[in-house]
């Protein structure tokens, strides 16, 4: 057997045997879908480390799902921050988040997905330019140029979702 199949092999054996534990200690501090979300990062935390994982596994892999299930509570704080930062920095006439992130969603599926990655690695995940660079593995200056062209695009996209349609005009026929 060569390594590879040995691998894979220790893997499922430690999914057969610990998943239902892990995902149980997950869904006791979450909802169903983080959860199962902390349950998949475990196991490719495990695949990525396996020669790192003890004889005793459990305990490694829940301290594995305890650092996922950190994660998952920053990023929903920081989604938090980010919702009452908008809000608190709404205009005074009647606003609609919920109309306006419609807007939103709409231009960005517009955009190219390098194009949405660059954005939201900045604005969701809160990363800085230089984090974001290596997230795509080029220079921060790199990064900044794509930045600011991905800005343009959905500048655009916003404008084309928010014009009306123009209707159809019916030319005559001269025959």
């Amino acid at each position: 057997m060569d390594e590879d199949e040995e691998r894979r092999r220790r893997l499922e054996a430690l999914y057969d045997a610990y998943a239902p534990e892990v995902l149980v200690y997950a869904r006791r501090r979450t909802d169903h879908a983080t959860a199962s979300d902390v349950l998949s990062d475990v196991f490719l935390v495990a695949w990525r480390r396996l020669e790192e994982v003890p004889r005793d596994a459990l305990p490694w892999l829940l301290g594995c799902a305890r650092h996922s299930l950190l994660n998952h509570q920053r990023a929903d704080r920081r989604r938090s921050r980010l919702a009452a930062r908008l809000t608190a920095n709404a205009p005074s006439t009647p606003f609609s988040l919920e109309a306006h992130e419609h807007r939103l969603v709409q231009a960005l599926a517009r955009l190219k997905e390098r194009d949405r990655e660059v954005l939201l690695l900045t604005a969701w995940e809160g990363l800085t330019p230089r984090q974001a660079a290596r997230v795509l593995g080029c220079s921060p200056q790199a990064f900044k140029v794509r930045a600011h062209r991905a800005r343009k695009r959905l500048a655009d996209a916003l404008l084309v979702v928010d014009s009306p349609p123009t209707p159809l005009k019916m030319e005559a026929c001269n025959d």
